[in-house]
């Protein structure tokens, strides 16, 4: 149970409108094959940075550090194109190869989020948009027809739990640079 003084906490970036149609129809149609559950279309996005519980207090920290990420980083275009999953009964789609500017955008977060005393995944980084949970058959690996869109911006993003699954939303957004910046 998360505390009331506490909120559940990641970085996001947000597929535009038709990407996030051919994401919820790819989902659909992946969960329908790997007898999984789709994620709600809403829910569709590629995690940054995740941040579990945060005390509410240290939320302007948050925003700050994505405010002073958001002026660094430049927009970008991402295309997803590899179908994957997990032993977990995960499916999701990714890129085959991720662009330097979303390297560099994660790169700054979890930095300045270390910097900030916040615990990040020391993990590598492997962004992806999940399609898929609670698979009973192993997911397909392979390539696809690209899904992509230009992202200009990023979020800060809270997970509240209900019977019906997660639901995300955004508590603080920034628009990226037009051009990086040093």
């Amino acid at each position: 149970m998360i505390p009331p003084s506490s909120r559940r906490l990641f970085f996001a970036i947000w597929p535009d409108a038709p990407a996030r149609e051919l994401l919820r129809s790819l989902a659909h149609d992946v969960a329908k094959r790997r007898d999984g559950r789709a994620p709600r279309e809403d829910n569709l996005h590629v995690t940054l940075a995740f941040l579990g519980t945060v005390a509410a207090s240290r939320i302007a920290l948050l925003e700050s550090i994505g405010a002073g990420c958001a002026r660094r980083c430049a927009s970008f275009d991402l295309s997803l194109d590899a179908l994957g999953g997990t032993s977990h009964g995960i499916a999701w789609l990714a890129p085959r190869i991720v662009p330097a500017p979303l390297a560099s955008l994660h790169e700054a977060l979890t930095a300045a989020l270390a910097g900030g005393g916040f615990t990040v995944e020391q993990r590598r980084f492997r962004p992806h948009v999940t399609l898929a949970r609670n698979c009973t058959k192993p997911p397909r690996r392979g390539a696809v027809a690209p899904i992509g869109w230009r992202v200009n911006r990023f979020s800060l993003v809270a997970s509240t739990p209900t019977a019906r699954g997660s639901l995300y939303s955004e508590v603080s957004t920034w628009p990226l640079a037009s051009r990086a910046s040093g």
